[in-house]
C-alpha cells in the first residue's frame, strides 16, 4: 500500500506520485514489470482525479466508473529497478466529446531530465457502474472545476490512433490461450486493464521463445486498445502477427473464445537484450 504522503498536487494542475519499486514488482532482470508500472501509473491518475471529485471510490458511491479505452507508452530509457523510486507526473489534458484524455511522464528517483525514461497518453470514458453505459462527462463531473486543473501539454501522443485487426491466418498465428481467473478482475468485475498488457507481453514472449535467464524483452513503444470486456472464467486466445515492414514490431490480438469478439488489440516495438549469466563458484 502506497502512503498518501507520496502524492503531491502542484498549482499547475499536475500531480506527482512516488512509489518504491519492490523486488516483487520486478522481472527476472530486476526491472519493474510493465503491467505493474501501469498499475502504479493508474494509481497516480486516480489521485489526480481527486482534484475534480472523481476518484474511483467516489464515483462508485454515486454509481459511476472510469473505463479505459486505450493507453500508449513510449520508453526512451531504462525502467526502474528494485528499491528505486518510480515517479509519475500525471495531469488531465481535457475532453473531446465523451472522451477524456490523460498524460503521464515517468522518472527514476527524481524529477529531472536526466532521470526521465518514458511517457504515456490515455483516453477514458465515464460509464454507469452496472451496465457500463457511456455518459457525457458533464453529467458526472464538474467540467469547470476540471478545466482549472487541465493542462493541454501532451505526454506521449497527441492523437491516439485507432487500431484495427490485422489477423490473417488464425491457425498459424495462435500462440497462447488463457482463462480469466478471480485474481485477474478489477473493481468493475472484468479483466483488469493492466492484465491485458501482461497477457500481451506473455504472448510476445511465447512467440519469441524468450529464455528469461539470459534474455529480456525491452519495450520501446506499446499501444493497447480495449475492445470488449473479458469476464470471470471466459477463455481468451492470443494471436501474434509480425510486422513485415518493421523487424521488431508485433501485433498482438486477444479474442474471447466463445464469442469470437476481439478483447484487445496491441502493438509493441521492442528489442531483445541479452544478459550475462553470473557464474556460481
Amino acid at each position: 500500500m502506497q502512503s498518501h504522503e507520496q502524492i503531491t498536487h502542484l498549482d499547475n494542475g499536475h500531480t506527482i506520485a512516488r512509489y518504491r519499486i519492490l523486488f516483487q514488482d520486478c522481472n527476472p532482470h530486476c526491472h519493474v514489470h510493465l503491467h505493474r508500472l501501469m498499475d502504479l501509473a493508474q494509481d497516480s491518475d486516480d489521485h489526480s482525479c481527486g482534484r475534480f471529485d472523481s476518484k474511483a471510490e467516489d464515483l462508485r458511491a454515486r454509481g459511476f466508473c472510469w473505463i479505459l479505452l486505450s493507453n500508449t507508452f513510449s520508453f526512451t530509457g531504462e525502467l526502474p529497478t528494485a528499491e528505486e523510486t518510480f515517479v509519475v507526473d500525471t495531469w488531465p489534458r481535457g475532453t473531446h466529446g465523451i472522451r477524456l484524455f490523460r498524460e503521464n511522464r515517468f522518472y527514476r528517483n527524481s524529477i529531472d531530465e536526466s532521470n526521465y525514461f518514458g511517457a504515456a497518453s490515455s483516453e477514458w470514458i465515464l460509464c454507469t457502474l452496472d451496465e457500463h453505459r457511456p455518459l457525457r462527462p458533464k453529467s458526472v463531473v464538474d467540467l469547470e472545476k476540471m478545466a482549472k486543473v487541465n493542462d493541454s501539454a501532451v505526454g506521449n501522443m497527441d492523437n491516439i490512433p485507432r487500431l484495427k485487426s490485422v489477423l490473417d491466418n488464425p491457425e498459424e498465428r495462435e500462440v497462447m490461450r488463457y482463462q480469466v481467473q478471480l485474481g485477474d478482475l478489477d473493481t468493475n468485475t472484468h479483466l483488469h486493464s493492466s492484465h491485458y498488457v501482461r497477457l500481451a507481453i506473455d504472448a510476445a514472449a511465447s512467440y519469441l521463445s524468450i529464455d528469461p535467464l539470459i534474455e529480456e524483452l525491452v519495450v520501446h513503444k506499446l499501444h493497447v486498445q480495449f475492445m470488449n470486456e473479458a469476464r470471470l472464467f471466459e477463455r481468451l486466445i492470443f494471436y501474434v502477427i509480425p510486422d513485415v515492414e518493421h523487424n521488431n514490431r508485433l501485433f498482438i490480438e486477444g479474442r474471447i473464445v466463445d464469442s469470437g469478439e476481439i478483447a484487445s488489440l496491441v502493438t509493441v516495438e521492442y528489442k531483445l537484450e541479452t544478459h550475462t549469466v553470473a557464474k556460481t563458484v
